[in-house]
């Protein structure tokens, strides 16, 4: 895992939420010889999940759709950048998969760690 940057907690905490019902994304499982095993994710934490590599099927993304799902409705524009280069740069779709996967494993224990590190924050004592 290569933690690039620092992460702010704000982003940090937009990442691991989940996003309201109506604005999950669609992903699906290629596995022979079923097909396309549609679903859905809420958060980049499911994402994560859905992406990693397994011997017996594919992820099922529309990348560039994905990117703008992460900016948009996550709220992150510079892992949407890293989905979007880890696309561009891959030579196949499974290649793709796998490089996608990385980032978002990436980003996810980046915005862990941002929230672990962070100072916490106790609300102030009430007074009867």
């Amino acid at each position: 895992m290569a933690l690039t940057t620092a992460m702010d907690v704000e982003t940090a905490h937009r990442i691991l939420a989940s996003v309201p019902h109506v604005r999950r994304f669609p992903v699906g499982h290629l596995r022979p010889p079923t097909g396309l095993i549609p679903s859905f994710v809420r958060s980049v934490g499911e994402l994560e999940f859905v992406l990693a590599p397994r011997s017996d099927s594919l992820p099922g993304v529309h990348m560039e759709r994905l990117a703008a799902w992460i900016e948009h409705d996550v709220g992150d524009p510079a892992g949407a950048a890293e989905v979007r280069a880890a696309a561009a740069a891959a030579p196949s779709y499974v290649d793709a998969c796998v490089a996608v996967y990385e980032r978002i494993r990436d980003r996810v224990a980046s915005a862990r760690h941002a929230l672990e590190s962070a100072p916490q924050v106790q609300a102030p004592e009430r007074r009867a």
